[in-house]
Order: C-alpha cells, then structure tokens, then sequence
C-alpha cells in the first residue's frame, strides 16, 4: 500500500484533507461532507469514498481499519504536517508526530531478523526516520531521550526501535547507557536483546557496566545473541578492555554452536591482537572441520588485510598467510574460497604505509601459484584473479595465467570460468585455441 494513500485515508477518515491526494477546498457535497460533517470513522468512510476515487487513492471503507490509519486519526490538526514531512515537503516530524508513528509499531510482529519489514506500521515509521529535518533534530537529542522513555515498552517491536533510537557509532550517551543496560539484564525476548548489545557496543571501552554485560551475554542460550556479543567483543572498539579477546578465543574452542565459533574465529583478527595468533595458527594448520578452517583462515588475513586498515598490522599473520597459501596439495577447501579475496585490501595505501614490512611481490607470486593449480578450488582461483588485479599484477603476469589456461578455451568447465575471469581482469591476451 502506498504511503501516501494509506495517510489520505487515515487522515479523510479523522473529518481532514490533508493534499496527498484530496483539494483543500471541497468540490461537491460529498467532499463537503468528508471534511466537515464526518464525525466518526464509519461516518468519514460512507461520505468519502467518492473523494476518495476521483484523489485515486484507495477506498476508505477498505481502510477505515487499518492500524496506521486509526493511530493518525487521534493526531488531529497535525496530520497535514505529518503527511508532508514523511513526504520531505515540511520541517520534518515533531516529537509527537514521530512518537505516534514509533508507538503505531506495537503490534508489527517480531522475527529473528528484527521486525516484519511488511508491516504497514514499520513502512510509515521508516519513512519518517528517511526525512532529513527529522535526523537533524536528534543532534538535540529528542530521539534518543524517546528511546529511553520506551525502552521498557510493552512491545518487542517499540523496543527494538526503542533501542536503535540510542544505538550510535560515535556512542550512545551515558543516560541512554545506563537505560539499555538496566533494560538488556532483564530482557527476554532474544531480537530485542540484539538490538539493544548492538546499540551500545561502541561504548565497551568507555563504559566498564558494558564490558561486563556483553561478558555476561556471551553465555545466552540464544546462539544469535551469543554471535552479536562475539562482533562487540572482536571489534576494535574493545581494542584495550579486559577479558573480552581471552573470552572469544574461548568461545572459538567451546561455544555450543558450530556457526558461532565459525563466527568468533573469522572475527577473531579484526582487532589486530596477535594474542589471537597462536590459537588461529593452531586451527589452520591442522583442522578436520572445513568450515570452522575456513573461518579461521579468514581470520588470520584480517589481521594484516582489513577493509578499514589497522594502525598496527601483524606482519606475523602475513607471513602465516604466505605460508598457508603456498602449502600443498592444494584442495576443494585449501584454501578456501571464502577467504582468499580479502587479501585483496593490501592494495590501499593506508595498509602499506602502516606496514613498511608488506611485500606485494611476495603476495602477487603466491596468488599466481593458487590460480595455476588447478587442484585449488575454482571459485579460490577466481577469487585470486580478483585479488591480483587489485594488487596490481602486470600485463605479463595475467598472459602468463591465460596461457597456463590455453586448453580450457572453447570448453564449458569450471576451468573455461577462470579463464574467462584471467581474460576479463585486463591485461591478458586471449588464450589460443587448443590444436
């Protein structure tokens, strides 16, 4: 349903005409009658919904029900203002305008993922959080201040919303701290939950009340919680805070649930500490799970190759990356496909100049090796063509991989995919046909 339809509607159904659709002067006795005798929703509906018709917006005897439109009604003289701002045309949304429309989210049901994007509710509220006068007045703190007031709310669904009011990534304020802390410790519903850690977790190293919470929550029953604690603990804004590396390394080896050591391990290197190191060295060099392998893998390379480049890079972790990538035979799942690209970030000057140790060359001659050894996965040697582009391989070097590939040419496989891959990454002349 279009929003601005569904606002029309609300709001003829309240005896108003607000412009998304409606004349502000009446032209006939029926538009007459819809914004000046219409005195109840029933009433509003009957009279309006030949004005309805010729606006070409929707019946509003369909609508007269509709959960958004029976919140707008009791809104009065400010629906008009409403309609406009979550159009972008006026100032943007009032206190109270925005706090109907958060509160109007109290039945929208609540998944695993968050709230159901198909509810009409949560459409109108997100289109007022879209318009900019509304953003500008949270520097004033008037969102922020309305999540703490419904922190506690009835709803899982207000408290979701509740939470993110406050969640920012410069940090939340002490009040909203403070208030999202009291609300997570007796939290039961696990998506709100998330929500909440999630809104204060750029906060760990500030505040030692959240440190302690997220240590706390890393022992809930709900693996999903359990995984967003791990992104808190591995951040870099727990760079410094005590005891939150040590507890995800423990959850890498102990946690109950195979998807969130895979999680805890691939997150493991975002933080640069070598600490890590010798617990990922341990589970990439030998593992018999090929998923938790992977995972790790990925986490050694993040802690020299990062999409946001660490000011201290470990140049240990780069060597056991070359290492890794050069130990044969290689295999369907070594190295892993999932991984292999994300050295590709060595490429960004930022990285460089905060690891005078980096050898591109080194990395290039590796890469090659990977893509030539048609034992490797071909999803891995793809990736390593997408990485040595990024890394600056020569014309050379990609006629050099098109060549090893000549008898692929003309020949449907997963070899004639990463020819076509070495061909289309620039540079590499077209391999010649098979004799």
């Amino acid at each position: 349903m279009r929003l601005s339809a569904l606002l029309t509607t609300a709001l003829a159904i309240g005896g108003l005409c607000i412009g998304l659709g409606c004349d502000s002067k009446p032209k006939g006795d029926g538009d007459k009658s819809a914004t000046s005798t219409a005195s109840t929703p029933a009433a509003a509906a009957s009279t309006g919904s030949e004005a309805a018709k010729k606006a070409n917006v929707i019946d509003l005897k369909k609508a007269a029900n509709t959960k958004l439109g029976k919140d707008l009604i009791n809104l009065g003289k400010d629906a008009k203002d409403i309609g406009d701002a979550l159009q972008a045309k006026g100032p943007g949304l009032t206190e109270a305008q925005f706090e109907a429309l958060l509160l109007g989210l109290k039945d929208c049901k609540v998944e695993d993922n968050g709230i159901d994007r198909k509810c009409e509710a949560y459409t109108a509220y997100r289109e007022g959080r879209k318009n900019r006068g509304t953003l500008v007045k949270n520097w004033g703190g008037m969102l922020s201040g309305m999540g703490q007031k419904h922190i506690k709310n009835d709803s899982p669904a207000v408290r979701i919303q509740a939470a993110n009011l406050m969640g920012s990534i410069f940090g939340s304020s002490k009040e909203s701290q403070a208030a999202i802390i009291a609300a997570a410790k007796a939290e039961t519903h696990p998506p709100v939950l998330k929500a909440m850690l999630r809104s204060i977790s750029s906060s760990i190293a500030k505040n030692d009340e959240v440190r302690q919470l997220m240590l706390e929550k890393a022992n809930h029953p709900d693996e999903k919680v359990r995984m967003e604690v791990v992104g808190s603990l591995t951040s870099t804004w727990a760079q410094g805070t005590e005891g939150t590396l040590e507890k995800a390394m423990e959850m890498v080896e102990k946690d109950a649930s195979p998807e969130v050591r895979q999680y805890a391990c691939r997150r493991l290197g975002e933080r640069a500490d070598e600490r890590a190191l010798p617990l990922l060295k341990k589970l990439t060099e030998k593992s018999d799970d090929e998923k938790l392998y992977s995972a790790c893998v990925r986490g050694v390379i993040a802690m020299w190759s990062s999409p946001v480049p660490h000011k201290a890079p470990s140049e240990a972790a780069f060597k056991h990356t070359i290492a890794l990538f050069k130990k044969t035979p290689r295999s369907k799942s070594h190295p892993p496909w999932t991984s292999i690209s994300a050295v590709e970030w060595a490429a960004k000057k930022r990285f460089q100049d905060a690891a005078p140790w980096y050898k591109n060359d080194e990395l290039v001659g590796v890469l090659m090796d990977v893509v030539k050894d048609r034992d490797a996965n071909w999803l891995a040697r793809t990736g390593g063509v997408d990485a040595l582009k990024r890394l600056g391989a020569t014309p050379a070097q990609f006629d050099d991989l098109a060549k090893a590939y000549a008898d692929a040419a003309g020949k449907p496989s997963t070899d004639k995919h990463v020819l076509d891959k070495i061909e289309k990454a620039g540079g590499a002349a077209k391999a010649p046909a098979p004799k």
